[in-house]
């Protein structure tokens, strides 16, 4: 199955994402922003595509905004 990667506006914005998306236990792996993205943070998590909509919901409830999702 592919990822989808998970772009936040700052480093901070992404490992606070990471613990949110562990504590509703969705996993969710930090990698760095891929050089094809536009984005002010070097990191980005990446999901299983199967829990793209499980993440996404999670992140909402934590109040926690996307930069963008690359599929």
């Amino acid at each position: 199955m592919a990822d989808v990667i998970l772009l936040f506006p700052s480093n901070a914005g992404t490992m606070i994402a990471t613990k949110a998306l562990r504590d509703s236990g969705v996993r969710a792996k930090m990698i760095p922003t891929p050089a094809s993205a536009k984005s002010a943070s070097n990191l980005c998590l990446s999901v299983d595509n199967a829990a793209e909509a499980q993440a996404l919901s999670a992140l909402k409830v934590a109040n926690i905004g996307i930069s963008s999702v690359l599929r």
